[in-house]
């Protein structure tokens, strides 16, 4: 077995790939992660990072391919670090989620399934939210788990509405800072700029070749308004400039699909947002909590989308325990660190019929259901491809409540 040191290059062959892509290949005993590399590969590489459970590598040459890779048409692919795995082909993408879903799940929260795979129809230009660096007036990304700053002029993964924006930036004096710039259904603009410079910002110009909802600086509108309308499937969605909204349209209109299949009487939506899951979802009455100001959205959502008996509580996770009414359905989307305990004890002792988990980050997923699984059968378990060309994945689960027999 190899001993490897730092900055030195030596071949190995790759065994597997780890959840976030990487290749894995193993010098006396030790894992070495090395950036894209894939299963079979002989590869030199050279070791970056070298601690004491493990080593962080990149390829210096391949001695042989894997024939799942492809080539990567992003210029910036080599040196951005966003794209993880854009040297597998789609299919071997899918099949790459799906495996690291199953093992995540069996490893931490000992479930056994089979995930149905639900694919992206588009797999570029999917995106509808960016959030960019400038730095010395070029913009681009932050390689990821770095500060080295980037500088794009297209990201294959962004609608085009977003990268018109980007031929534009010489419109934009901005020195430092960060911009983020969002599309809807109808490729309207919404740009949010954060920056302690002195900025301007041609305004005319920008709106001339591009359909700009409004522009927001520091907080502050400097164009029209902050925040536009969204369509997904027969919904409309008022969308604040920091309003959270899920980034692939083609995905969330196929969860809609899937949630309003079943009808149900009284449903809470914990982490509602602005009201994007609960809405759609076949119900007599809904009560909806965020701790955000994305509330005042879901409350103008309710009545854009003609819903009468829907009511909104500002305020953290542990409100839902105030609820009286009997309860069948609880939809849950938190952020990515999950469900705290106490909130799952409250989701517990509430005793509802089914709970929809709709889920970002797989590992606080497993961990959460591990402690649900006592009181709940895992009916079925969906991976969305939300995020083509990246590890990420979405999962919605369906639980049912386990009734215990009396005997």
């Amino acid at each position: 077995m190899k001993r490897l040191q730092k900055n030195t290059v030596d071949s190995y062959k790759i065994e597997s790939l780890d959840h976030q892509g990487r290749g894995i290949t193993y010098s006396n005993g030790k894992v070495v992660f090395v950036e894209n590399a894939l299963p079979t590969e002989e590869v030199l590489i050279k070791v970056l990072e070298d601690k004491k459970k493990y080593s962080n590598a990149i390829v210096t040459k391949y001695n042989s391919y894997s024939k799942e890779r492809i080539d990567v048409e992003c210029p910036y692919y080599d040196i951005c670090g966003g794209c993880n795995i854009s040297h597998l082909n789609y299919e071997n993408q899918l099949k790459f989620k799906e495996d690291k879903l199953k093992n995540i799940l069996l490893k931490y929260s000992n479930l056994n399934v089979s995930p149905k795979v639900i694919k992206s129809d588009n797999e570029f230009y999917y995106r509808n939210k960016i959030s960019l660096k400038i730095n010395d007036n070029k913009w681009g990304y932050y390689k990821e788990n770095t500060h080295n700053h980037i500088e794009i002029n297209h990201c294959m993964i962004s609608k085009e509405s977003i990268n018109k924006i980007l031929k534009f930036k010489n419109l934009f004096n901005i020195k430092n800072g960060e911009i983020t710039i969002r599309s809807n259904y109808n490729d309207e603009i919404l740009i949010n700029i954060e920056t302690d410079s002195k900025y301007e910002i041609d305004i005319n110009k920008l709106k001339k070749d591009n359909k700009i909802a409004g522009i927001i600086a520091n907080d502050e509108v400097i164009y029209n308004q902050d925040f536009f309308f969204e369509k997904i499937d027969e919904y409309l969605f008022k969308v604040n400039y920091k309003s959270f909204f899920q980034v692939n349209f083609n995905i969330l209109d196929k969860v809609f699909e899937l949630i309003k299949q079943k009808e149900y009487q009284n449903i809470i939506d914990l982490y509602c947002g602005v009201g994007t899951l609960g809405i759609p979802i076949k119900k007599e009455k809904l009560y909806g909590i965020e701790i955000t100001p994305s509330i005042n959205d879901a409350v103008y959502n309710c009545r854009l989308n003609k819903q009468k008996n829907n009511s909104y509580i500002l305020g953290d996770s542990s409100k839902i325990k105030e609820i009286e009414d009997d309860i069948d359905l609880i939809v849950v989307d938190p952020p990515r660190k999950g469900i705290d305990n106490k909130t799952l004890d409250h989701i517990i002792a509430k005793k509802v019929s089914n709970i929809i988990y709709m889920s970002c980050d797989p590992i606080t997923l497993s961990r959460d259901l591990n402690m649900l699984k006592e009181h709940y059968e895992i009916k079925s378990v969906y991976l969305f491809d939300m995020f083509p060309q990246t590890y990420h994945i979405e999962t919605v689960v369906f639980m049912e409540r386990i009734v215990k027999k009396i005997t």
